[in-house]
């Protein structure tokens, strides 16, 4: 008998409160989300911010594959992110998170290889910058 699947998680991790105001669109969207941890840079150094992301993956990893978003490339939220990939943390890291990468994340995240899942998302969240 094979071990099921992993089910997959993701830590946000963002300036001031935008991974939480993103996870607040989602779950009016989508309902109630399971699996998912917000961590904010808000009063934070770079050591403390590194901890709080290896304490947020570790929270998720033992029932999660765990892909970790950072808000943008190159700041402090990115370079924490950067830096447990760096200590052999075995997950998956995008960064420049948007809504719909979100959104796409949540709806596939069930029913979706990761690896495939984590080109589905980067494909959304650029399909989804439109000039109007």
């Amino acid at each position: 008998m094979t071990e099921a699947r992993k089910r997959v998680g993701c830590v946000i991790v963002a300036h001031g409160t935008i991974a939480e105001c993103l996870m607040d669109g989602i779950q009016g969207i989508l309902g109630r989300q399971s699996g998912w941890v917000a961590v904010s840079n808000r009063g934070l150094g770079l050591k403390e911010l590194n901890d709080a992301v290896s304490n947020a993956v570790a929270k998720l990893e033992r029932d999660h594959e765990v892909i970790v978003f950072s808000d943008m490339p190159g700041g402090s939220c990115h370079h924490a992110c950067q830096e447990y990939l760096q200590s052999g943390g075995a997950t998956r890291m995008i960064t420049g998170l948007n809504l719909m990468m979100l959104l796409e994340f949540f709806v596939k995240r069930d029913h979706t290889d990761l690896d495939k899942l984590v080109d589905l998302i980067i494909d959304r969240g650029r399909d989804s910058i439109r000039l109007i």
